[in-house]
């Protein structure tokens, strides 16, 4: 169903993601390191999913992993969801127990088993896709292991691909630190596919298409307004369509909510942050304006070396881009901070 805010795991699901997946296709096998990249709520994780359909492969979700023992347990989560394929390799490799549908991976102590050699048993295969999902979330020192790993996987193993997914772009690049001399990726090469917005088009189809599947007729004002306001981020997409399908307003009330969600999230950022927001919400666009009306509207003075790496963390973390919104939803949001 395309309304369903879950990410989507069957291609027969996705809607009109064709180019993603065969870039993907392309890439796979040719290049040991690929970047799927795009913004809150674009889809990547539901094209990551998709493209991992029918192949030997699995997905991990950093989100939330603080220790070791998390980054293990949710690689043995992402080998569950591929045990139907790799039941009878998986029994071979020393340090993972497997327990019905369960999968259990002993990393210290005897018999224990590191990400790297889990990946070397892997590459034994023909050709294995590993999918690490908002990998930028990591910490210290998890961020080191893990870099040295796909630093090993990418040297080492040719029937391995290791895909790495990020809304906050600039932080993910940051990660990878690709032209960092003290990084193990120094002078590596990363293949990047974009997940790119719908069309206006392609956003009223999906709404008509979605609205029809739970067996209504668009209501075809609101499908525009929808359009226009939430400028082809799939995500939004989807919250209207259910919303709206299950009685929860018409397409003021859904727009507030959303607006709601991201203000949430923007709540999170330190007051620096939010005030840079706030002045490019209003119009500044240049850093003297975003200075000006800072202190003329908040009476505030922010230091230009502090302002200026305030900007280019909100850019790391794909909330601007040169002094613009990347999401109409997040800009309405800073407004109301």
């Amino acid at each position: 169903m395309l309304f369903d805010l879950r990410p989507k795991k069957s291609r027969k699901d996705l809607f009109d993601r064709e180019w993603e997946l065969e870039e993907l296709e392309r890439a796979s096998g040719r290049y040991p390191l690929i970047l799927l990249l795009g913004i809150r709520r674009i889809g990547k994780t539901s094209v990551a999913w998709c493209f991992l359909e029918g192949k030997r492969g699995f997905l991990v979700d950093m989100r939330g992993v603080i220790r070791r023992a998390d980054l293990y347990e949710r690689v043995a989560r992402g080998l569950e969801e591929s045990l139907s394929k790799m039941r009878r390799f998986l029994r071979g490799i020393r340090g993972i127990k497997i327990a019905g549908a369960e999968v259990e991976i002993q990393w210290r102590g005897m018999d224990s088993l590191s990400l790297a050699g889990l990946l070397t048993e892997l590459n034994k295969l023909d050709e294995f896709v590993v999918i690490l999902d908002e990998v930028q979330h990591l910490r210290q020192p998890l961020m080191s292991e893990v870099r040295e790993m796909i630093a090993y996987a990418y040297d080492n193993l040719d029937n391995v691909t290791l895909i790495l997914t990020g809304s906050e772009i600039g932080m993910l690049r940051r990660f990878l630190r690709l032209e960092d001399p003290s990084s193990p990726l120094y002078g590596r090469y990363a293949y990047e596919v974009e997940v790119r917005r719908f069309t206006k088009e392609q956003s009223k189809e999906f709404l008509v298409r979605g609205f029809r599947e739970v067996g209504m007729e668009p209501p075809m004002e609101e499908v525009e307004k929808a359009v226009e306001f939430f400028d082809g981020i799939v995500g939004w997409l989807v919250i209207f369509g259910k919303s709206y399908s299950e009685g929860k307003g018409g397409f003021e009330a859904i727009a507030e909510m959303a607006i709601g969600m991201a203000i949430t999230e923007l709540m999170k950022l330190d007051p620096r942050e939010k005030l840079v927001l706030k002045a490019v919400a209003r119009g500044a666009r240049s850093w003297s304006q975003v200075r000006e009306l800072i202190e003329e509207k908040e009476g505030a003075v922010i230091p230009k070396s502090s302002l200026s790496r305030t900007i280019k963390r909100l850019e790391r973390l794909s909330l601007i881009k040169d002094y613009e919104f990347l999401d109409p939803v997040y800009e309405k949001a800073a407004l109301r901070l």
